[in-house]
């Protein structure tokens, strides 16, 4: 992308970098590290989407798909890593009716 908003005559931003110790002991878990890497990824999918809405511009369109398959092919192996080590929760699901009016989930009023 660099490249291209180059060509343009737009200057792109700067990347900001972190410091680099010589400790051999990692400060954040594999989890924690895996979980924000991910949540990056659906925020960058979330902003190219809405990029690609509204841009002007044909060429960029097709460099912001190739972008974004890549970004959700990285993001879906990053949520399978997750779910092999079991660091994903399962989310809240909704309550079964069917087997809540047969009498099969919580205990019913009657049988009180």
């Amino acid at each position: 992308m660099n490249d291209l908003l180059l060509e343009s005559d737009i200057q792109a931003p700067s990347t900001w970098t972190g410091i680099v110790t010589n400790s051999p002991i990692s400060p954040f878990s594999d989890k924690i590290m895996m979980y924000m890497t991910n949540l990056l990824s659906i925020f960058g999918l979330g902003g190219n989407s809405v990029g690609a809405a509204f841009s002007f511009r044909n060429d960029l369109l097709l460099k912001m798909g190739t972008i974004m398959t890549n970004t959700f092919d990285f993001a879906k192996d990053g949520g399978k890593i997750m779910i092999k080590h079991g660091w994903m929760e399962e989310p809240p699901q909704a309550t079964d009716r069917t087997k809540l009016s047969k009498g099969q989930g919580k205990q019913s009023r009657r049988d009180a």
